[in-house]
């Protein structure tokens, strides 16, 4: 089966094994934020609708489930934001109905939240995760680089409001850009803006691919442990550590069979295979070369791989 919006399972820094579900084109999105490793938006859009079909990607969701081990959660991610989808929540009660036992989550930027018919739709997802990425208005134009019109301000108002309705885990997701917003007032004025928001608990973030703007940098150790100590009496802090970490004591012949299994189910060129499986581009490239050089993968015309036969 060739799938064209589910992928994975993977390996996910936050949620274990994770199987991914894309539920709009790619770079669709009403941010552009200069960190994404999916790297820069084409479509600049905050509007609605449809654009991905959502009883194909129930069909294919179902399909790949009746194939593979549950995983630990079905997270609707990829390369643009989901709640673009208008059909979100048809794929949501899809889930809850025919797999309850695997639990949801949502990656989200969270700018969509003021939608209340959306917020709805929201409630028995089990664990969302909307970004908070600035202090300020000036941090948010430019990191977040948003659609004309937003502002931060009701931003954290929309994510505010949706906490206040949610009965599940709501974490928080700061990414830390060094030298943008990780001064001593901007700990500050993070510290008060989780207080007024009041997630369950605040992910810190840092750089683990190229994002989409060159020159970007990981965050160093002791400005995370900062931030930390700034939030963790306020709620519970997590520190997202870069996958490159965890493979660094991985095989070579483990990261192959994980490419592989990958690539039996979709075709992926170099970038793409990054953002899947969470290696390097830099490290997948010998990889690559000795699968090929072994026929167990070819390389199309459009640089796309996949497995051979």
């Amino acid at each position: 089966m060739t799938r064209k919006y589910v992928f994975g399972p993977i390996l996910s820094r936050r949620l274990g094994v994770s199987l991914g579900v894309d539920l709009v084109t790619a770079k669709t999105c009403p941010l552009d934020c200069i960190y994404c490793e999916a790297r820069a938006t084409t479509n600049l859009t905050c509007k609605r609708k449809e654009y991905v079909p959502v009883k194909e990607v129930i069909v294919e969701l179902q399909e790949v489930l009746q194939q593979i081990d549950p995983p630990d959660y079905i997270t609707f991610s990829g390369a643009g934001e989901p709640t673009l989808n208008s059909g979100i929540g048809e794929v949501i009660t899809f889930i809850k109905t025919d797999f309850p036992e695997i639990k949801l989550c949502l990656l989200t930027n969270g700018l969509l939240l003021g939608d209340k018919n959306l917020c709805r739709e929201l409630l028995p997802v089990d664990l969302v995760i909307p970004s908070l990425d600035a202090s300020n208005e000036a941090e948010y134009h430019y990191i977040n680089r948003p659609v004309p019109g937003s502002t931060l301000k009701q931003l954290v108002e929309d994510i505010a409001g949706f906490a206040r309705i949610f009965t599940h885990r709501m974490a928080l997701e700061i990414f830390i850009v060094p030298g943008v917003n990780d001064s001593p007032a901007s700990i500050e004025r993070f510290a008060d803006l989780v207080k007024y928001i009041a997630p369950a608990a605040v992910q810190l973030n840092t750089l683990d691919r190229p994002g989409a703007i060159p020159g970007l940098t990981a965050t160093p150790p002791e400005k995370l442990a900062e931030f930390a100590a700034a939030l963790q009496h306020i709620c519970e802090v997590e520190t997202v550590r870069p996958l490159t970490e965890k493979r660094q004591h991985s095989t070579s012949t483990k990261l192959e069979e994980e490419l592989l299994e990958i690539l039996r189910h979709r075709k992926l060129d170099m970038h793409q295979l990054a953002m899947v499986s969470g290696i390097p581009e830099t490290e997948l490239a010998p990889l690559l070369s000795r699968l090929t050089q072994r026929r167990l993968i070819t390389m199309a015309e459009d640089g796309t791989y996949s497995t051979a036969g």
